[in-house]
């Protein structure tokens, strides 16, 4: 057997800290999942990691930085073939998954919940017993004992139970949450293969929008009568044989909010341990016994008795020497140095700090906050492990912000031999801001953790650092491209001269200093080279426009303006000032590769807006994005009452026209906050509830946005003689049909919505992730740009993209001709849009 702990994110800013487990024998290979927070699969994809033997996930806390990439997880492990996953975790895990019915659901795939209750709880498999340990910050009132009792989940059998579930937290809500998880993900009960259907619209997608109409309230009430009536005069949902009824029952209970949960602050640690340890066979004590080398050795070894030749029974005892107790290894989650008085007290750990070498932890993978290694009494903790056990450190601080997705950051060095104005390279440091080294109480056997990183279990115990990926240097880097591209870099010089020398192009456009940055320009899934949708515009003197904001934007923007209040780059902007000058986030639909980083975004703004009662962003976005940041918001507060959110509905062009604007009041304070002349969202041609956007200024300037959809005339209509177009250009020019069926654009498409729309400047982006990087079209007038991630350009240096493109052709030459490779094909258009026909809920 085969058997490691491996780090997939320790910290860094576009990944939050996550451990797999890998166990592989003769059984077969299963992989546990510890934390699931932005940009897991990400990195997973940029190192080959495939996921699709994961069964188990488990999470030390329910909040964004542990969940936020479970969602787009669960729909990719559901499209790589995944039959059922099993979630385990704390308070609220259940309601955290249901406030995403709106855009998660999968009919491929079963999801449990099982969320540790104060009393404690067990997991078992063939591999690990884990057992899960509740820590609480000091401030946290009437804690009861993190778990001197547990239950098996296998069985169900509890041994005791010291305390009760206040009503919010009840059974019957856990339940009645549970079985809407049961519509969501809901395997062997409908058989829907998304991809045997053309519909624009089905009536399934119908039935959806119109059961998604959440009430505001909770619907405690009703929700006990329903759960009643489904119990009484339905057969159970788990039992559902067709798709009408399947339908029906969503539309009766997706409407209702969720019963609403309080905020936990409650981590879990896990404690787990691996399978005994056989002793090892003897072959002289068989011999002696009178067997003969063969199939009866193995017979023993697997712990069957044999029968010798003289009729002697002979079993296993007899000729394997003594087993010794399994490995052990403890993840745990410690946010801040609150919780460390209840690490100290937890009466779990005191077993493993012996000096028995084989009671002893062989790792502790210690995920922890600021302030929590210097403390004195949690050294002392971990001081009372024996010498042996291997302590890995996730933290910012004593973690280096090395480059994680290196495929990007290596694209960006080569775009920035164009112009590294344009092409910043992003923010990294291959050195910790603090060394462990400081610390002169620490366990000798401490390092910080690293991506990829591995602990072997099995078949020997050691520190693995064979699978890290290269370290990223733009010194070096640079050096190996000048051996080995001088074809690129010769035209990229030639660009720059032509450039430079049509430096008179560079009108004195309106909004010439207003600045574009392509956060995200790729479709569906994040991926090595390019991350999910998020372009932001920065207004000089007025603030800042996100639209559309997909997982590991905020990632994407700490890459971009480097640290917190650290500016990176010339235009001395630092990612505080960017998210505290933040007045607006637009969401054009509800697909999760457009705004599943919201939430990571808010809460960034809100912890700078924190005692501010005054403080208040703008969202615009469909009606369903504010059911689910609501609901979510019971989860942990992201500043939802500080958010003022328009209904795009609200802002469509033929509305205002009529003077049939219901949400005057918040958006006349961003018109005057941000000296916005006009805001008008358009319906666009994708799924239900999709809209493009256009914002004008009164500086004369206009930008607008498609958002993803077919080339849409209302569009063009309200886009007339835009300054900047911003147009999605998913598919290359030979797909159209595919196009037509997703209800996206080609590259030519796309261009030919730019000149009907007279748009001074077209900007390419939402590239599909399975095509080059580079795409064909025709520019007969010099107005056609192409995105790439954390690109950045003024209006007034707009007219520069157009000639960049010919030095991008030869950059991508390879890659144009073969697309992205094939290692990754198993995750092409399986994040978002596989069930876009049938199923608008991504």
């Amino acid at each position: 057997m085969k058997s490691y702990i491996q780090i997939l994110g320790s910290g860094t800013f576009d990944v939050n800290p996550s451990v797999l487990v890998h166990y592989d024998n003769q059984k077969g290979c299963k992989r546990y999942l510890f934390n699931c927070g932005e940009g897991t699969q990400r990195i997973c994809l940029q190192n080959k990691l495939r996921l699709v033997k994961t069964k188990n996930i488990f999470l030390t806390r329910v909040n964004w930085e542990c969940v936020g990439g479970l969602p787009g997880m669960l729909l990719t492990l559901a499209d790589t073939g995944t039959k059922d996953i099993k979630i385990f975790g704390g308070e609220n895990l259940t309601h955290f998954l249901t406030a995403t019915r709106g855009f998660v659901m999968r009919s491929t795939m079963s999801v449990e919940t099982h969320e540790f209750q104060e009393d404690g709880m067990e997991f078992k498999d063939e591999n690990l017993t884990i057992l899960p340990v509740f820590l609480y910050p000091e401030w946290q009132k009437n804690i009861t004992s993190s778990s001197s009792s547990t239950q098996n989940l296998e069985t169900g059998t509890k041994r005791t139970r010291d305390s009760t579930l206040d009503e919010i937290n009840s059974n019957s809500t856990l339940k009645y949450k549970k079985e809407i998880l049961s519509l969501m993900f809901n395997q062997g009960q409908l058989s829907n293969d998304p991809k045997s259907s053309n519909k624009k619209r089905s009536k399934y997608d119908e039935d959806i929008d119109t059961a998604m109409n959440i009430s505001d309230e909770p619907q405690d009430n009703q929700m006990m009568q329903t759960s009643k009536k489904s119990n009484s005069g339905k057969s159970s949902p788990n039992r559902g044989d067709n798709k009408a009824s399947l339908r029906e029952r969503r539309k009766e209970v997706f409407p209702k909010r969720l019963p609403k949960s309080q905020h936990s602050f409650t981590s879990v640690a896990y404690i787990c341990k691996g399978p005994d340890y056989k002793g090892k066979f003897d072959p002289l004590a068989a011999k002696a016994l009178g067997l003969e080398p063969g199939p009866q050795y193995a017979d023993l070894v697997r712990g069957n008795s044999v029968t010798a030749p003289d009729g002697t029974v002979i079993h296993p005892h007899q000729v394997m020497g003594p087993s010794r107790p399994g490995m052990t290894f403890i993840i745990l989650d410690v946010p801040s140095t609150s919780y460390i008085s209840s690490v100290c007290e937890s009466p779990e750990f005191v077993t493993y700090q012996t000096s028995n070498k084989d009671t002893q932890p062989r790792v502790i993978i210690h995920m922890v906050g600021n302030g929590v290694l210097e403390d004195k009494r949690y050294q002392e903790w971990m001081n009372k492990f024996g010498p042996e056990t291997e302590h890995i450190i996730a933290n910012e601080k004593y973690c280096p912000q090395r480059i994680i997705f290196y495929s990007s950051a290596l694209s960006q060095l080569k775009l920035s031999k164009i112009d590294e104005n344009h092409f910043r390279i992003p923010y990294y440091s291959n050195e910790p801001i603090k060394q462990l080294k400081s610390l002169d109480n620490i366990p000798k056997k401490a390092s910080f953790a690293v991506p990829m990183m591995i602990y072997q279990t099995e078949p020997s115990f050691k520190l693995d650092m064979s699978q890290l990926g290269p370290v990223f240097d733009h010194n070096i880097e640079s050096d190996k491209l000048l051996e080995s591209s001088d074809d690129y870099l010769n035209i990229a010089e030639e660009v720059k001269q032509e450039v430079a020398r049509s430096h008179s192009e560079a009108k004195n456009i309106p909004g010439k200093d207003v600045i574009i940055t392509t956060l995200g320009t790729g479709s569906t899934f994040p991926s090595k080279y390019r991350n999910v949708s998020a372009t932001l515009i920065k207004i000089p003197n007025n603030g800042f426009i996100l639209l559309d904001v997909g997982e590991g934007t905020l990632g994407s923007m700490s890459r971009h303006f480097g640290p917190y209040d650290q500016p990176h780059g010339n235009d001395q902007t630092s990612l505080e000032s960017c998210i505290s000058s933040l007045k607006c986030i637009f969401i054009s639909h509800m697909h999760a590769d457009h705004h599943l980083g919201i939430v990571r975004v808010l809460k960034k703004w809100n912890e700078i807006y924190k005692g501010v009662d005054d403080a208040t962003i703008s969202v615009f976005g469909p009606s369903r994005l504010r059911k689910w940041l609501d609901e979510y918001s019971d989860v942990e507060d992201i500043g939802f009452s500080k958010v003022k959110f328009i209904d795009n509905k609200d802002l469509l062009f033929w509305k205002q026209q009529k003077g049939n604007n219901t949400s005057l009041d918040s958006l006349q304070y961003l018109k005057n906050s941000m000296r916005i002349n006009k805001v008008e969202t358009v319906a666009v041609i994708h799924c239900p509830n999709s809209f493009g956007i256009s914002i004008e200024h009164s500086d004369g300037w206009k930008i607008v946005y498609s958002g993803d959809t077919r080339p849409c005339d209302d569009l063009v209509r309200v886009g007339k003689d835009a300054t900047l177009l911003i147009h999605e250009a998913t598919f290359e020019n030979d797909l159209t049909e595919q196009a037509l069926s997703k209800n996206h654009s080609t590259t030519e498409e796309a261009v030919s919505v730019g000149e009907r729309m007279n748009a001074h400047t077209l900007l390419l982006t939402h590239f599909s992730q399975r095509y080059p990087k580079v795409p064909v079209f025709t520019d007969d007038h010099g107005r056609v740009g192409i995105s790439f991630d954390l690109m950045q350009v003024s209006i007034g240096e707009l007219y520069k993209l157009p000639k960049f493109v010919k030095a991008l052709k030869v950059l991508y030459a390879d890659e144009n001709e073969a697309g992205i490779e094939e290692d990754d094909n198993v995750y092409e258009e399986v994040y978002i849009e596989d069930e876009e026909d049938d199923n608008e809920n991504k």
